[in-house]
């Protein structure tokens, strides 16, 4: 008994490696990818919990719909993790992802379980890829990208999805739970083998955002140190709705007290007496 619990778990916690990807993606610099992995997590865990034993509690919502966003979230993670492979630039990289966006959310929508889920993102993206770099290829008259990325990236990647969709497809009558199970380890490696090793769309120089609930609650920059702050303070430049501290009348003075009366060069003799002085000026 505690065997085939276990067995019909086994989706279930299989669908949280999807986690380790959305780990990755986000300190490689790629937000939105881990976003869709973990939106993926979710409706995927929760959808398998609902065939489990004694699990029908987590079921918020209806059944249909977590199968919908489940092949859904799976789709678009499959379309935004090649078009971050392509490197594509903006505005086409933005356009690119509304496009398949919203075009996977109305072919599931017509059907969910043919081939056409996975392949239409699949072979659009690929297309696009395959046409960037055999133009890259001919402007530089070299290779594009480099052999590493071959060898150590697609190659491998590719060989892991195309692993989870045989065995998605062409395998999962053999044994529903073992070999879904790793139907969802073989498409998370491909996802992390796949990513780029760093997004330069992440920041622009400075110090980058943080992702944490500030950033995601607030959609703004969580507050900076102390430190930050002084530096901010004393590279602040002066605006028209500033003030200037410095006061009209003293612009021309280099100190802000009046200047005084210089002494005579001469000092006053005081011991000296009025005849002395009539004497000294010609007077009688």
């Amino acid at each position: 008994m505690g065997a085939f619990i276990a067995k019909m778990l086994l989706p279930t916690v299989s669908s949280l490696v999807y986690l380790p990807a959305a780990s990755v993606a986000t300190k490689r610099g790629f937000h939105m990818e881990a976003m869709v992995y973990f939106f993926t997590t979710f409706f995927t865990a929760i959808y398998h919990a609902c065939d489990g034993p004694g699990l029908s509690i987590v079921c918020f919502m209806k059944y249909e719909i977590l199968e919908y966003f489940t092949v859904y979230g799976t789709a678009i993670s499959m379309w935004v993790t090649l078009l971050a492979l392509g490197d594509f630039d903006e505005p086409k990289r933005s356009t690119l992802t509304m496009f398949g966006v919203l075009t996977t959310a109305v072919r599931i929508y017509q059907d969910r379980w043919g081939y056409g889920i996975y392949a239409g993102p699949i072979g659009t993206a690929v297309f696009m890829i395959t046409v960037k770099w055999l133009q890259k290829m001919k402007e530089t008259r070299g290779l594009y990208p480099e052999k590493s990325v071959y060898t150590q990236q697609v190659g491998p990647g590719c060989c892991f999805g195309a692993l989870a969709l045989m065995l998605r497809f062409y395998f999962e009558e053999w044994d529903y739970a073992y070999v879904h199970s790793f139907y969802h380890l073989s498409l998370a490696v491909s996802f992390v083998l796949l990513l780029p090793k760093k997004n330069r769309y992440a920041g622009t120089g400075g110090n980058p955002a943080k992702l944490n609930c500030y950033t995601l609650c607030c959609c703004t920059m969580s507050p900076g140190s102390t430190k930050d702050k002084k530096e901010k303070r004393k590279t602040s430049s002066r605006t028209i709705w500033t003030m200037p501290t410095e006061k009209p009348w003293m612009r021309g003075c280099s100190t802000p007290t009046l200047p005084l009366c210089n002494p005579p060069s001469t000092p006053i003799n005081k011991g000296l007496s009025i005849s002395k002085l009539k004497e000294l000026n010609g007077w009688k």
